[in-house]
């Protein structure tokens, strides 16, 4: 049933007689057949926001699932083995177990977070809490963070000087740097350089990470920053897909833009802007 219609009264005070009814049963079907044309192009309308809902929720499961069973594991096997009592564990052997135990746990905070930041943008309530910053300082906190945790690579900054302050969300711009950072590192050969860097443009502060890797396919470029896309396929590189996507969102969070430029066989370049806001009064 679609609806109800209520007739009260005839205007003339009689009753309805049996032409009545048909006006009436023929307005009731007309209505009908309209309302539900509306109820058909809705449906319509919202099949492939539908689609594309189920096409996220499935590739969340499969990238959560990957992403959550390795870490796991580790976990497991490592506390399993301390907790076994027919093995005296020397202290250097805890403290590799423990030392797995502590960075596996580090890789599901990141996991959850990540897939809180996804949830906020996909759902379109990411809100920047912008104030003024130094970018160098920005881009050296990065660098030397990265430096500490990956050992394997070689890390340095091209900051232009003198350049403005700029009113962006620290943490946000931060993780943006940090994850693309991380992400040059898995898809680059141990020794490979990575630089970090930041130049004026027209109306913009644009920071960037150059790696001297093996490049991105041109006919992938365009999909780097979709949600849950890998470059590579599923087992050779770690990760479930949503770092570049996640960048996206806090970048434009801030105002800006993000983009990639490759050259296969001579590496890439991430770069993304902060604007300049031209009425605002830079702080001294």
């Amino acid at each position: 049933m679609i609806g109800v219609l209520e007739v009260v009264g005839h205007r003339h005070g009689r009753s309805f007689d049996d032409e009545d009814e048909r006006l009436l049963t023929g307005f009731v079907d007309q209505a009908a057949l309209a309302l539900e044309r509306v109820r058909l192009f809705e449906e319509e309308a919202r099949s492939p926001v539908l689609a594309r809902s189920d096409e996220l929720k499935s590739s969340l499961l499969a990238a959560v699932s990957h992403d959550l069973r390795t870490p796991l594991a580790t976990i497991k096997a490592s506390a399993t083995s301390l907790l076994d009592p027919e093995i005296a564990w020397t202290d250097e052997a805890r403290a590799e177990f423990l030392h797995a135990i502590d960075e596996e746990t580090d890789r599901l905070a990141l996991l959850v977070d990540n897939l809180l930041d996804l949830s906020k943008i996909e759902g379109g309530v990411l809100r920047a809490e912008r104030a003024w910053y130094d970018v160098a300082e920005l881009v050296a906190d990065v660098a030397g963070r990265l430096a500490a945790t990956v050992a394997a690579h070689s890390f340095s900054t091209d900051v232009a000087p003198d350049l403005p302050l700029v009113r962006f969300d620290y943490i946000q711009i931060r993780q943006v740097l940090t994850n693309l950072g991380e992400n040059a590192v898995k898809y680059t050969l141990p020794g490979t350089a990575i630089v970090l860097a930041a130049r004026r443009v027209p109306g913009a502060i644009e920071l960037s990470v150059t790696d001297r890797g093996p490049g991105i396919e041109a006919t992938v470029l365009p999909r780097v920053f979709d949600t849950f896309y890998r470059g590579e396929p599923s087992g050779r590189v770690a990760g479930s897909g949503i770092g570049l996507a996640i960048c996206k969102g806090l970048v434009e969070a801030n105002g800006g833009q993000i983009w990639a430029e490759s050259w296969r066989g001579a590496g890439t370049v991430v770069r993304f802007t902060l604007p300049l806001d031209p009425d605002s009064e830079q702080p001294a």
